[in-house]
């Protein structure tokens, strides 16, 4: 059995890992397209050794690779879609699109996974959105958004929901290593099909682009959407996918302490709200946790 207590210490960890990852971003120079795949990179070749000493009982039927497959595929769209996205819009607008993905997550899980979300979950929902639009709101509007941006990273959003929605049903079933390896070696195919059709360079990096790579594979992938995996197999996508919200939180933190920004006095009343409505979240689907 595991504890409540185990599985809110993995989710936090995982917020705070991911938290780190626009900053690495902003200091890779590469490719949005070219950092998602060596995140994805380096991340399989963590995760293939651990799944190859799986037992013969942990193979995967057919039905289930191909939906790992797709996980997979999913996964490499979001990062595509959101890294592409901030070269196109200001990163405020980005963030507050793509996190918007509870809401699609609320839809695939309400329509294809059989999941009853609580009237607190749904309260909890708003006040995390609408904390999340008061932080956008907070941000200089100096460089007008384009649709074009905008679009990409409500792409992220759909994505990212339709991931955590088949991993759901996969973690239930796979052990961690094996679905982590499966879906992170299908996303660097896919983003490597990309790279290669896009005709962008693979090498020439300076060695702070190599570390932040490898940053961005130990650090936001292994520890942080690592433990929302594994989450997936004893909480609801819905719940997995709001505590994600509390990554602009961290990501302020880091940002105070790495570049001196101070935020303002709305960018607080945002992060409040939007930790408010994960714990509403959280307490609405405490009933749901899985005890297996």
């Amino acid at each position: 059995m595991v504890s409540k207590k185990s599985i809110t210490a993995a989710l936090v960890g995982g917020v705070a890992a991911i938290s780190t990852s626009a900053v690495l971003i902003r200091l890779a120079g590469a490719p949005p397209a070219v950092i998602a795949f060596y995140r994805m990179f380096f991340a399989t070749l963590f995760f293939t050794p651990l799944a190859l000493k799986q037992s013969p009982s942990a193979a995967l039927s057919r039905g289930q690779l191909l939906l790992a497959l797709g996980a997979g595929t999913l996964l490499a769209g979001h990062f595509l879609f959101w890294m592409t996205s901030l070269e196109y819009t200001s990163v405020a607008s980005s963030v507050v699109l793509v996190t918007t993905q509870p809401l699609w997550v609320f839809l695939i899980s309400v329509l294809f996974l059989g999941e009853k979300p609580t009237r607190l979950m749904w309260t909890g929902l708003f006040v995390a959105l609408l904390g999340g639009v008061l932080v956008t709101l907070s941000q200089s509007q100096a460089e007008a958004s384009r649709l074009f941006g905008n679009m990409l990273a409500l792409g992220g959003a759909v994505m990212m929901a339709g991931y955590l929605a088949v991993g759901r049903s996969l973690r239930r079933d796979l052990s961690l290593s094996l679905y982590s390896a499966i879906i992170h070696g299908t996303a660097s195919v896919v983003l490597a099909l990309y790279v290669w059709i896009g005709g962008l360079p693979l090498r020439g990096y300076t060695c702070k682009t190599w570390l932040i790579f490898g940053a961005l594979a130990l650090v936001p992938t292994v520890l942080g959407h690592n433990s929302l995996n594994w989450a997936l197999r004893y909480l609801p996508a819905t719940m997995v996918s709001i505590v994600v919200l509390g990554e602009p939180v961290g990501a302020s933190i880091l940002a105070i302490l790495a570049l001196g920004e101070i935020p303002s006095l709305l960018e607080v009343l945002g992060s409040f709200l939007t930790l408010l409505g994960i714990f509403f979240v959280w307490r609405g689907g405490a009933g749901q946790t899985s005890s297996s």
